[in-house]
């Protein structure tokens, strides 16, 4: 008791402090049940599993097993991991508990994904004794199921009473472990048959870890085959044959392949790998993926037919994965006298490529060959191709258990059971010779790299990953993934993947050496372990055309340096920068958009946002969207722009925004080697469009900020500073040619003074109506010297129109349904304005003036609202007045008389013409016709163009006779013209503004016109009320 106390502390021990490399590894099960080693799995990252079989009695020869799946992982640290699994847990009938035949239902197999290590469970499934199905089932080495899958009907031997034999079929992973497998069983019509009949079945296993059949036949062979897949995704069959021709020139004794290519349905010819014309009896065929030369090789075991006793013949037979031969010799093999065994009719002697070069050759031998529990005594060396011998660590013979169970791994460690004492099972370990030199790759055609494998280096400062193979290469339809560590999931984050053929422009070869380039968001974190998987494949041997092996994930690793400290004022500036983008979808893309509905595209944009996160490694939070889209009107094909909002950082250690921005850009212009390119929606990204920014100002940018790099915008901004500018010169100069004017009439008075006082008073009016009627009462001006900011508002109604259609031209058809009603906002009410503003005209033109009274009425209320006229009476009056003061007065009079001749003197030069009625000033000239078909014209898009009758420029005017009527139309007009367009194209543009992706620099001026049009509105009805005031008083 107290011994197996002390072996149980000394394995855990052992157990916490060996790694899988020591030579000694012990694990003591906690269950009494008697048990046995089912079988040992290895995978490329030099994990192990043990399957466990805990014997509860035998019947009839067939032994049964407790109904339980127990397997043990252990990992290349050293770490044991027991796994358990119920019957019920597996939900799998006791049937498979029990061998039948002396094979067990249930088999485990090591299958490997990108995602990491699994394991297929086969088991059956059978309503009734006759009609068994063969099932597998996913699991991962934590025990967690995936999936079930039927694999079609077991086999049974109907020729003899219909008895079910497990385990005859074979399962073979594809050389890319993302090209999943093959599944190989034989069928029952096989039985007392000369050829054998099978079934072929290549599967894939899907991301959720379904499986998926690709590719399905039948076969006729002359015998089981061995099963080998190639390095160009393909599977080998390879099966011997022998005839008994009496011809001695032909071939008595060969091996054949054929080939059957991935997703195919159809197999190739069979070609010759070996034949001769002696009558040999092949023992074995051992055909693998040769690691350390090019292409497969196929090791032939040959007995000798006369002499069963003597050791086995080996011929290597090197082949090209279409069958192409290159190479056959022959394995001298002259076992070390240490070999205490003469006769080979009992002993195993199996041998084994490896994967740096050699063979491990062992012989196995029961203890006591009489037991079949009995432990063997193995013998095991290294056989170089020149027939050497090289011993291994362990003494001779070394016990293994009842199975001589053994594995040797990728790194070339050899793992052995050793014999089971009481619970406790233990692994001998030992690193078997290398025939090559191993740089670290655990592949000897690659010689090194760059980055090397543990390089520190800088993040951002990779631009090249450099692959210096030991033979010549071309390119080939692998790919080289480059994985970022997440300390989770097992390889880690997808940051760049190039295909060798697909993706020629980033990837350039010379002889030996591969360089592929790196996009500047790959590298991009600070801090971080990188990982380079290469696929086999990915390039190929020059001189045989033949795909090369790659690297799995976990050999190439480096890491990128830390971060330098940020200092408090950028820490600070981090929170308050958010940037706003757009990206755009393919044709494709945007007739997929088109067919979704409102909560499919929200779901589109949600996957989007995740996608591009996902592929820049920042959480969902950083990358956002307001879920709007427009159509690119830059697009010949009316593709839609999607909104993308980066934000801000949350803490301090978040990357900066900017950053984000850069390495989204980039990845989405290199989309074509980046997982975005087989996203659920990110795929349908329009590489060459990237992401473009829109320009958000903050309190902290905006002084920084580049605003004057838009050329577009600045271009528009200046356009409408000089528009402006125009006007208010044209305003300037006409209130400057009043104020001269003045001066001359008032020698008192100056021009500067005269400037602003009648600029002031336009001011004034212009902010009130009513403030404005004492300042023109003390100006000596008339009514058609009216306000001279009205060349803004003329001008202003030009460039409206103008803005209207540019705006229907250039922006309103990113919208949906939005360009057909901004051109019915601009037509129709054009011509319902038109239609007015004839209406004014035509009513003008027909007027009557029949009576003389009306006449004379319409001169006094001319010489009423003529301040002008009114001013040289008070002249005239004046003259009088001076007249008098002549005649009482002798010595002053000639100078009043001379004085009041020069006051009408200048009077009579600048009194106004008169004023004529619109019919009668058409008349007077042809180009006054004109003038008035483009005034119409121009006033459809403004009624209030119409007062430029009474606007009078630098003293020059139309000198048109128009009635009260005339100017209440159009102050009605510019009512009708508010409600029926302004005030629409207000909430218009809003609407949008709503589902624009970006403020524009017209679409924001157009909705600004708008606004000031609706608030002129309040100004009517008093410009209305006072036209009618005056028109009552005069009358």
């Amino acid at each position: 008791m107290k011994l197996k106390h002390l072996l149980i502390f000394l394995s855990i021990i052992i157990f916490a402090t060996l790694p899988v490399k020591s030579n000694f590894i012990t694990y003591t099960e906690r269950e009494t049940t008697e048990f046995e080693i089912g079988n040992i799995l290895q995978y490329k990252d030099n994990t192990i599993v043990l399957q466990i079989l805990r014997t509860i009695g035998s019947s009839n020869g067939e032994d049964c097993y407790k109904t339980y799946i127990s397997f043990r992982v252990i990992y290349s640290n050293g770490t044991i991991m027991p796994i358990d699994l119920s019957m019920e847990e597996l939900g799998i009938q006791p049937l498979n508990f029990c061998t039948v035949g002396g094979l067990n239902p249930i088999t485990l197999h090591n299958i490997e994904t990108k995602k990491g290590n699994f394991m297929f469970i086969t088991y059956t499934e059978a309503a009734d004794v006759n009609n068994p199905l063969t099932y597998i089932m996913l699991i991962d080495l934590n025990g967690k199921i995936y999936s079930k899958t039927l694999m079609g009907p077991s086999l049974v031997d109907q020729t003899n009473n219909n008895t079910w034999n497990p385990q005859q079929f074979s399962i073979t992973p594809n050389a890319n472990n993302e090209q999943g497998f093959l599944y190989f069983t034989e069928l029952s019509s096989s039985f007392n048959n000369v050829n054998s009949y099978f079934n072929l079945t290549q599967w894939i296993i899907n991301e959720d870890g379904t499986l998926s059949n690709i590719a399905e036949m039948d076969l006729t062979l002359q015998s089981q085959p061995s099963i080998v897949s190639t390095m160009d995704g393909g599977y080998m069959l390879i099966y011997p044959n022998t005839t008994t021709s009496q011809d001695p020139f032909s071939s008595r004794t060969g091996v054949y392949a054929v080939y059957y290519g991935y997703r195919s349905n159809i197999v190739r010819d069979p070609v010759i790998l070996y034949e001769t014309t002696m009558e040999l009896v092949i023992a074995n065929l051992n055909c693998v993926v040769s690691y350390s030369e090019v292409g497969q090789i196929c090791l032939i075991t040959i007995s000798n037919s006369t002499d069963p006793n003597s050791a086995p013949i080996f011929i290597k037979v090197n082949y090209l994965s279409g069958g192409s031969v290159f190479n056959v010799s022959h394995v001298d093999v002259t076992l070390p006298t240490i070999i205490s065994i003469t006769e080979f009719n009992g002993p195993q002697s199996p041998i084994l490529p490896l994967s740096f070069g050699g063979y491990f050759y062992s012989v196995n031998q029961q203890t006591n060959i009489n037991d079949d529990q009995s432990p063997y005594d193995v013998w095991g060396y290294v056989l170089d191709d020149n027939g050497n011998f090289i011993q291994w660590d362990f003494p001779y013979p070394t016990k293994s258990d009842s199975k001589a169970s053994r594995q040797v791994l990728a790194n070339n460690t050899l793992v052995m059971a050793q014999p089971i004492i009481g619970q406790n099972w233990s692994l001998n370990t030992t690193d078997l010779y290398k025939i090559y030199e191993d740089h670290g790759y655990q592949n000897i055609l690659i010689s090194n790299t760059y980055p090397s494998i543990g390089q520190n280096i800088i993040a951002n400062e990779i631009h090249f990953l450099t692959i210096t193979y030991t033979v010549p290469v071309v390119l080939s339809d692998g790919v080289i993934t480059i994985f970022q560590s997440n300390g989770i999931s097992n390889p880690g984050i997808v940051r760049q993947i190039v295909n060798g053929l697909q993706n020629p422009g980033y990837i350039t070869i010379n002889n030996d050496t591969v360089n592929v380039t790196i996009i500047e968001s790959t590298f991009n974190s600070p801090g971080s372990t990188y990982y380079v998987m290469i696929e086999n494949n990915f390039v190929s041997s020059l001189l045989y055309n033949e795909p090369l092996p790659g690297l799995s994930s976990n050999i190439w690793s480096f890491t990128t340096s830390p971060e330098e400290e940020k200092g408090q004022e950028s820490k600070i500036k981090l929170f308050f920068d958010s940037i706003y983008g757009m990206v755009r979808l393919t044709n494709d893309g945007t007739s997929y958009f088109n067919s979704l509905n409102s909560n499919q595209q929200n779901e589109f944009f949600n996957n989007l946002t995740q996608e591009l996160a996902n592929a820049v490694v920042v959480t969902s939070k950083r990358i956002t969207t307001n879920y709007k889209y427009v159509i690119d009107t830059e697009s010949p094909s009316k593709q839609y722009l999607l909104s993308i909002k980066i934000e801000k950082p949350q803490v301090a250690s978040d990357r900066e925004t900017k950053l984000i921005t850069n390495d989204l850009n980039a990845i989405i212009q290199n989309m074509i080697i980046t997982v975005l390119a087989s996203g659920s929606s990110s795929k349908y990204l329009e590489s060459t469009y990237g992401f473009v920014t829109i320009r958000k100002y903050s309190f902290f940018n905006f002084f920084s900020a580049k605003w004057y790099e838009n050329f577009e915008n600045n271009y528009k901004l200046i356009l409408t500073i000089v528009f402006f500018l125009t006007l208010t010169n044209l305003c300037f100069i006409s209130i400057y040619y009043d104020a001269k004017f003045e001066v001359i009439n008032d020698a008192n008075s100056s021009t500067t003074k005269s400037f602003f006082r009648i600029m002031k008073c336009d001011i004034t009016e212009s902010i009130c109506l009513f403030s404005c009627k004492k300042v023109v009462n003390e100006r000596v001006v008339d009514e058609d010297k009216s306000n001279h900011f009205k060349i803004y508002f003329y001008g202003f109604s030009g460039l409206s129109f103008a803005l209207d259609i540019l705006f229907a031209k250039v922006e309103a058809g990113s919208v949906q349904n939005v360009f057909f009603a901004s051109v019915f906002l601009v037509i129709v009410p054009y011509i319902i304005k038109l239609g007015y503003v004839v209406y004014i005209i035509l009513s003008e033109l027909v007027r009557k003036e029949n009576s003389d009274d009306s006449v004379q009425l319409l001169n006094e209320l001319e010489e009423k609202e003529d301040p002008e006229d009114s001013n040289g009476q008070q002249d005239g009056l004046q003259s009088e007045k001076d007249g008098s003061q002549s005649e009482q007065n002798d010595s002053r009079g000639q100078q009043d008389d001379s004085r009041g001749q020069q006051d009408d003197s200048r009077d009579q030069r600048d009194k106004p013409k008169e004023k004529v009625p619109i019919k009668k000033w058409l008349e007077k000239s042809k180009d006054n016709k004109i003038f008035l078909v483009l005034l119409i014209l121009l006033a459809g898009t403004e009624v209030g163009v119409l007062e430029i009758f009474n606007f009078k420029f630098c003293r020059q005017k139309f000198n048109v006779k128009l009635s009260k009527q005339f100017k209440e139309r159009v102050i009605i007009g510019e009512i009708i013209s508010i409600f029926i367009k302004t005030m629409p194209d207000l909430a218009f543009r809003v609407h949008f503004l709503s589902k624009a992706i970006d403020f524009s620099y017209l679409s924001t001026l157009t909705l600004l016109t708008s606004v000031v049009k609706i608030l002129d509105l309040f100004t009517k009805p008093i410009k209305l009320k006072r036209i009618k005031g005056k028109k009552k008083n005069n009358y």
